[in-house]
């Protein structure tokens, strides 16, 4: 293999591990903190303040979270291979 392909499957595995990380060592640093702020704070903090108004609602909120979560971080994985 090339060695662009293989730094961008470092940049994709990177990215599997920790979201947002493929884009900051790409050099794309403030969509990498975009991204990792949102994985990180932005939806556990949806998750947490749901699950105060109401379980019922928490439930919803979760499973939508959840679904877009998965897509989210498969989207991150992708743009991080891309160059």
């Amino acid at each position: 293999m090339k060695e662009n392909t293989w730094l961008k499957v470092f940049l994709a595995l990177a990215s599997t591990f920790v979201v947002g990380l493929g884009q900051i060592l790409k050099g794309d640093s403030e969509k990498g903190i975009k991204f990792l702020l949102l994985f990180y704070f932005a939806l556990p903090a949806i998750f947490y303040f749901s699950l105060l108004i109401s379980g019922a609602i928490f439930l919803l909120v979760f499973g939508i979270g959840l679904v877009f979560a998965v897509i989210f971080w498969g989207y991150n994985i992708i743009d991080a291979y891309k160059t």
